[in-house]
Parts: structure tokens; sequence; C-alpha cells
């Protein structure tokens, strides 16, 4: 499979921050399958909220 390099804007208080949205999406990308993935995000675009309401479960 080829690989891509994508940029991304994340706006934060910190560069911290944005590491660590950085890395926790990449290592998302590395383990989480693909059209999972899409499927997921697809969802969330539509409905951020659904978010928190996932959150409670975890």
């Amino acid at each position: 499979m080829r690989k891509f390099k994508v940029g991304i804007t994340i706006e934060a208080d910190s560069t911290e921050v944005v590491q660590q949205v950085g890395n926790l999406l990449q290592n998302a990308v590395n383990k989480v399958e693909q059209q999972d993935m899409i499927k997921l995000l697809t969802k969330v675009a539509k409905n951020p909220k659904i978010v928190k309401t996932a959150l409670r479960y975890i």
C-alpha cells in the first residue's frame, strides 16, 4: 500500500496539545482499519456531539 503525507491545521493553546493530538491521530490511523476510520470520522463530521456521548461509555 502506498503512503501519503497529509497536512492538517489544528488550533490549540500550546504546541504540546498540538503534538499530542497529532501523535494520537497518527496512532489511530496506524492501528484502526481504514474503512472503520472513514465510517467513524464521517459520523463525527455529521454529528460532533456523538463524541461526548461515546466518551460517557469509555
